[in-house]
């Protein structure tokens, strides 16, 4: 059972703000309903009981992942093989269209 309200129209139109994205009227009910869902869906996870969990900070027991001195990294493309089927290069570097 959900612990919080829906969402209301408001909510969504500031989400929607927030994310500099316009939604049609019709956007806005459907999300609203969806995140809505979602949020209910989440709070199920406060039923479970975790007092025996301990805290992590990474999904894996992965740690330390260097080479020694003087060990070749094989998996490394260069620059130039990294490069070599991009549409637009200069410099050794690629070029894209600017996002701002």
């Amino acid at each position: 059972m959900s612990k919080t309200k829906d969402l209301t129209r408001d909510d969504v139109l500031h989400i929607a703000q927030l994310a500099n994205i316009s939604l049609s009227d019709e956007s806005v009910e459907m999300y609203r309903k969806q995140l809505s869902e979602t949020i209910s869906y989440v709070e199920n996870l406060d039923e479970l009981d975790t007092s025996q969990v301990e805290p992590t900070s990474h999904s894996t027991k992965a740690s330390n992942i260097f080479f020694k001195d003087g060990a070749k990294n094989e998996r490394l493309f260069s620059q130039k093989e990294s490069t070599a089927n991009a549409k637009n290069v200069k410099n050794g570097q690629f070029v894209v269209k600017r996002l701002m």
